[in-house]
């Protein structure tokens, strides 16, 4: 029995020793990274220091400026591009910049690029839910996150993420101006009342949505808009919605958006009552 006790106190000893160990180590290290240590080679091993000890919280950043280190042919190969898809997850990221800003000059193949543009598709999708979801939380004020760079780079990349995407970005860049005609602008590529989304639907691409996500931040969008709107741009969104519903029904990917159109005809009715 003694020698049981023994060895348990033994071994739990050894863990407590190799986990201080590591500890120490990464805590080393994340002090010489607060003072602005950016030397490749630390930064490399700063970052197998961090997946040993389970931090993946740090790893975004780290990964984010090591990966920048490095000349752009090495950035996105092998185990520096298995790093970026699993670790990098801000949209502000420089290397997330950097992949759909160089698209065209990325050595991937057909396999990993389809991955990459997920990802790029994805983290854009998240990050407008979860800023919008923190707007519920500060009492219905209107987030003021602005996505002007990276809206910028990807009206210039090929990067083949939806169109719906870039709508979202290009609508809420409108919201935070308070651009109501531009938002129905954007509505009108949305529902596919415009040349690019016949091209885009041509190209075998759908703009099907995501409700949990996209449906979130689109209404969110929208309730905006149908506050906002004056009677003259309440019936051309009852115009834009007419047309899409007439060509697509008003199921799958319209059953949104028609359900958004009958809330602006009740506010057209309203308001040429003279009720609003």
């Amino acid at each position: 029995m003694k020698r049981v006790i023994w060895f348990v106190l033994f071994c739990s000893i050894m863990i407590i020793q190799s986990t201080y160990a590591q500890n120490k180590v990464t805590e080393q290290q994340k002090s010489e990274y607060a003072k602005g240590n950016r030397d490749r080679d630390f930064l490399k091993e700063y970052i197998e220091a961090l997946k040993v000890d389970g931090q993946t919280e740090i790893l975004n950043d780290v990964i984010d400026e090591y990966l920048m280190t490095l000349p752009f042919n090495e950035r996105y190969v092998g185990e520096n591009l298995s790093d970026f898809m699993e670790y990098v997850t801000r949209v502000d990221a420089r290397t997330f910049i950097d992949i759909i800003k160089n698209w065209e000059k990325l050595s991937l193949s057909q396999e990993q690029a389809d991955q990459v543009a997920v990802k790029v598709d994805n983290m854009c999708k998240m990050d407008l839910f979860n800023v919008m979801m923190e707007k519920e939380e500060e009492n219905g004020k209107r987030p003021a996150k602005d996505y002007t760079d990276l809206q910028t780079i990807l009206k210039k990349s090929s990067i083949p993420i939806s169109d719906m995407r870039r709508y979202m970005i290009d609508m809420w860049q409108c919201w935070g101006k308070n651009d109501v005609s531009g938002m129905i602008q954007v509505l009108g590529k949305m529902v596919g009342d415009s040349d690019s989304s016949q091209e885009y639907e041509k190209n075998g691409n759908s703009l099907s949505l995501d409700t949990m996500f996209e449906g979130v931040v689109i209404g969110n969008m929208m309730n905006y808009v149908l506050e906002e709107c004056n009677l003259d741009q309440c019936s051309q969104i009852l115009e834009i919605m007419d047309h899409a519903i007439e060509k697509n029904g008003r199921t799958g990917r319209m059953e949104m958006f028609a359900r958004m159109r009958d809330n602006f005809e009740g506010k057209k009715m309203m308001m040429e009552m003279g009720e609003e």
